[in-house]
């Protein structure tokens, strides 16, 4: 088990400069990415004119790394959705996608090779393009010069790593879909599910999980103390909350190197149960050696259910006492996350910020880089420097076209 300087917490200027990433000041923006989102549409021109040419299809291609945001939009619109959103992965984009459709693209440097191909494609098809980028990238470029529609988000940091730059790009990102998707009348947002709602709630979290905020008056500091020593299973209850324990289950692994799963009840508790019955689910035991000498044995990792609880999902009461009952039947310590309001937008944010504040904590209190992604940093070298050609994507009609019939 990895030891926890539990010290640093209290530490607030300890805490800066462990942060090398600057994890905690991007999150404590939140709100502000998700306001400026707002104002790009306004600024844009777009407001609510684009419901009279309302697309067949949203597709959304989102760089890579940059967590659940395709998801997240889905989830958020789905109740209120008049049109489908599909995500597109790769570079070649389906056959399928024509010029009834609008293809939107997200990258948090906007110079993504892949996200560049697909509007080359969608122009030729005479497909409508809509980039959230930043000014002047070549994302941006390509899309002024396809007549797209162009949402502006703040620059990634210079030098910073292509994946740290994904990683801290989630609002942003999901703030501008979010904004284009109500701007073309997908999700409906009233007064009490408003952008401002957001913004607040992601403000409110921020307040409460800043670094200067004591360990027992700061929930993500103490959320990060459970959490450690621990295998989180994070379940969302709920469509809305299970991307958001996808999104904290990727925070736990990418920043702060914690192996966690997730998934949304029912299915994902019926789905474990054999995970809950092994090793790491019941307690030891080894009664053959009841009275060794325990004091130099380390603490065994085992399960810490975690459960998300959206309580405007019918039935979720039931199902957050069943996993509580399993859990103290097998003696596993139990979290539960509930965000309050009317607002499903707000709802979801709380949620999430406070899973991202918990997770760059836990990273720092257990000695990990936040401005590296580990190993496998070479992945992301190779991809930007192994030459012009190395992923470019295939032609799929070399004799000239875009393969469309």
């Amino acid at each position: 088990m990895i030891p926890v300087d539990e010290a640093l917490l209290d530490d607030a200027d300890g805490l800066g400069r462990a942060d090398t990433g600057q994890c905690l000041l991007t999150l404590a923006g939140a709100g502000a990415h998700v306001r400026r989102a707002s104002w790009a549409v306004a600024e844009a021109g777009l407001g609510t004119a684009a419901r009279g040419d309302r697309p067949r299809i949203i597709a959304v291609a989102v760089a890579p790394h940059c967590g659940p945001v395709t998801a997240s939009l889905d989830a958020l619109t789905a109740s209120g959705a008049s049109v489908p959103i599909v995500e597109v992965s790769g570079d070649i984009l389906p056959g399928w996608i024509g010029p009834l459709d609008l293809l939107v693209l997200a990258g948090p440097r906007g110079e993504e090779r892949a996200l560049l191909a697909l509007v080359r494609q969608a122009y030729r098809r005479g497909c409508g393009v809509a980039v959230v980028a930043p000014e002047g990238s070549s994302l941006d470029a390509a899309a002024e010069q396809a007549r797209g529609l162009r949402l502006h988000t703040p620059a990634a940091p210079v030098g910073a790593p292509e994946r740290v730059a994904a990683r801290d790009a989630f609002w942003p990102l999901l703030g501008g879909l979010l904004a284009l998707a109500r701007s073309y009348g997908v999700g409906s947002y009233g007064p009490g599910e408003s952008f401002d709602a957001l913004a607040d709630r992601l403000d409110a979290v921020g307040l409460r999980c800043r670094p200067s905020a004591e360990t027992y008056l700061n929930p993500a500091k103490s959320l990060a103390l459970d959490l450690s020593g621990a295998v989180p299973v994070i379940w969302g209850t709920g469509p809305i909350m299970g991307v958001a324990a996808a999104r904290f289950a990727a925070a736990l692994t990418s920043v702060a190197g914690l192996p966690a799963l997730h998934g949304t009840l029912p299915d994902a508790a019926v789905d474990s149960g054999n995970l809950f019955d092994g090793s790491l689910g019941r307690a030891s035991g080894d009664s053959d050696d009841f009275f060794r000498d325990r004091v130099e044995e380390p603490e065994p990792m085992r399960l810490r259910p975690v459960v998300l609880v959206d309580d405007s999902e019918p039935g979720i009461r039931r199902q957050v006492d069943l996993v509580r009952r399993v859990a103290v039947d097998l003696a596993l310590p139990f979290n539960e996350i509930t965000a309050e309001g009317p607002d499903p937008l707000a709802r979801f944010g709380e949620v999430v910020a406070l899973g991202d504040f918990a997770a760059v904590y836990l990273a720092l209190t257990t000695g990990h880089d936040t401005g590296s992604v580990g190993s496998f940093d070479d992945f992301d070298r190779w991809h930007r420097t192994d030459g012009p050609d190395a992923f470019r994507a295939p032609d799929p009609n070399p004799g000239g076209g875009d393969g469309v019939g």
